[in-house]
């Protein structure tokens, strides 16, 4: 019984050095709380610019977390618009991940469970638009930890894969505001094959709900604005 006892641990040794050569290794919920609380907050999809992601985290066995344990972002700090509890957003979707609200309030929190699978997460704060949202919107602002697939993820054929930070772009303006890392004026004027003529008709989206228009010169969105 020793021996075999002796040989599994040897097994579990071997394969956590193993997965750690190439990714954090995680196996309670503390040590995945430590890593999520660390993170710095970047607004999304507006201004644009550069989204930090973990490294890949390998989790062992089964862990679950309550977004109530995460820390509301210094960006929501006495903000009213701002919802002062931190979601989930699954942009990965792959087995061994539930999510699952806590109440049936509309307000809940919700619990995060990662079985036996290696991920990303990037620390978000989803800008609909303000200050302040109309009345009949509660928040206009939204603190997310989003789960990602990790670095060495296939993407499918639609996506576009920024080499990077290693991950899958639904369109070309995300890929070019955030891997880029180009201005939304000169994301405007171009897509993955060329630059757009001038005198092409273009649009800037501005974080107050403001859509400015404009024609692209030159490979950027110009308006009298």
């Amino acid at each position: 019984m020793k021996q075999k006892t002796a040989i599994l641990l040897f097994i579990l040794i071997f394969l956590t050095i193993g997965l750690s050569s190439c990714a954090i290794v995680v196996f309670d919920s503390s040590q995945l709380l430590s890593i999520l609380n660390s993170m710095r907050y970047e607004y999304y999809p507006l201004p644009g610019g550069k989204l930090p992601t973990t490294e890949d985290i390998q989790i062992i066995g089964t862990v679950t977390i309550s977004s109530e344990e995460l820390e509301v972002p210094r960006e929501c700090s006495n903000i009213d618009y701002c919802r002062p509890l931190v979601g989930f957003r699954d942009s990965y979707g792959a087995e061994g991940i539930t999510i699952t609200p806590l109440s049936d309030e509309p307000d809940s929190p919700y619990s995060l469970t990662l079985t036996n699978m290696k991920l990303r997460f990037r620390a978000l704060v989803v800008n609909m638009g303000g200050p302040p949202p109309p009345p009949e919107i509660k928040y206009s602002k939204y603190p997310i930890i989003q789960l990602l697939p990790p670095s060495d993820y296939v993407c499918n054929e639609t996506q576009i894969k920024c080499n990077e930070d290693k991950v899958c772009y639904d369109n070309y303006f995300s890929y070019c505001l955030h891997c880029l890392a180009l201005s939304q004026e000169e994301c405007v004027c171009r897509d993955e094959n060329q630059i757009f003529d001038d005198g092409t008709n273009c649009m800037v989206v501005r974080g107050d709900d403001i859509i400015d228009h404009g024609k692209c010169q030159s490979g950027e969105c110009v308006g009298d604005w």
